[in-house]
């Protein structure tokens, strides 16, 4: 699709949402509320889209080996739209809460790395204070960078591409000042023909925390374990995988529509192969240490109206008991520099 015809399209999804809805019969599902939609529109720098080591980027700096590298920069500007719909209906004597949520990523010069993101969440109440939460999310294709074709010549370098699935259930339990959410995740991903040999599932099991100690603070806390079971069979990236991240939120005293916050987020990747080194040798015994931090700040112009900005950082580095290049080819460091604007007008359809 061309990329100007992506605000229509995503426009008209929107328009065909809302009027689903409010044409459906009364008697047989009811707005509890009145539905909310949200639009947010964000732009970014970054300045290492693929996730290239260092010396890659000055091997593409430099046109050594120009052919693996067949696209025009290493860093882009990206543009998200996020259109979001929240329909708290009625079916009967229950009430869930329905979001839907649409993710454009579009990367001004680098288009082939744009991507969506297509999201169902629904949110019930079982027994005060405690929801579950079901949600789907499908994510169509994403370009990680290019890798030598398995079946062509030395010098023949294609994208590497993959399709996920992801189906997520979730307990939300509120108790004082503390919400507490454990989740359990099933995660599938499917590679381009090519690379098959990734195509794999994983199990994710973790637990978030959110804590208000005070009306101007607020720590979100989590951690999950993920294992990864590929295809394989060489090369055989299943890997198990530990995270952990944390988060401050504060308001300014005084002024309350502007908050800053700073998060940081630690994981570990541990490949499991039982292929000897001879034959894997950029998985056997590997270890990948991944570390970002996030500092941001939000304001709420106005009841419709949040500006918010943001500089991540990203950094990998990757070890083996065995003497190859993988640091060089491996380590990276990524920087995104972010503002955004994001509109919450209610829709005009009414509730009960």
């Amino acid at each position: 699709m061309n990329r100007k015809n992506y605000a229509m399209h995503i426009f008209f999804i929107i328009v065909a949402v809302v009027t689903l809805f409010s044409q459906l019969d009364a008697k047989v599902i009811k707005f509890s509320q009145k539905p909310k939609f949200s639009f947010e529109i964000n732009t970014a720098y970054d300045d290492n889209i693929f996730l290239y080591s260092t010396s890659y980027i000055d091997d593409f700096k430099n046109q050594i080996r120009s052919y693996r590298f067949p696209f025009e920069t290493y860093d882009d500007f990206i543009v998200l739209l996020n259109p979001s719909l929240r329909l708290p209906i009625r079916l009967g004597p229950l009430k869930p809460t329905l979001f839907l949520n649409y993710k454009q990523y579009l990367y001004s010069v680098n288009s082939e790395k744009s991507y969506q993101i297509f999201s169902v969440t629904s949110d019930h109440s079982i027994i005060e204070p405690l929801n579950i939460e079901l949600s789907y999310l499908f994510l169509p294709r994403y370009l990680i960078r290019y890798y030598r074709n398995p079946s062509g010549s030395s010098t023949d370098y294609i994208g590497c591409t993959f399709t996920e699935h992801l189906i997520t259930g979730r307990l939300i339990y509120k108790w004082n000042i503390i919400k507490i959410k454990p989740f359990v995740r099933y995660e599938i991903d499917n590679y381009k023909k090519n690379f098959d040999f990734y195509d794999g599932k994983a199990v994710r099991l973790g637990i978030d925390a959110n804590i208000k100690p005070h009306k101007l603070v607020r720590i979100n806390i989590g951690i999950e374990r993920k294992v990864y079971s590929a295809d394989g069979p060489v090369p055989d990236i299943s890997y198990n995988e530990n995270n952990a991240f944390a988060q401050i939120v504060a308001k300014v005293p005084n002024f309350e529509k502007l908050s800053f916050y700073i998060g940081t987020d630690i994981g570990q990747r541990i490949f499991t192969t039982d292929n000897p080194f001879s034959i894997d040798p950029y998985h056997k015994d590997r270890k990948d240490n991944k570390y970002s931090v996030s500092i941001g700040t939000e304001y709420q112009v106005s009841r419709i109206l949040q500006f918010s900005a943001e500089y991540f950082l990203e950094k990998r580095t990757v070890s083996t008991p065995y003497q190859i290049d993988i640091e060089e080819i491996k380590d990276y460091n990524s920087n995104r520099l972010s503002i955004g604007l994001k509109f919450n007008p209610i829709m005009l359809i009414d509730g009960d």
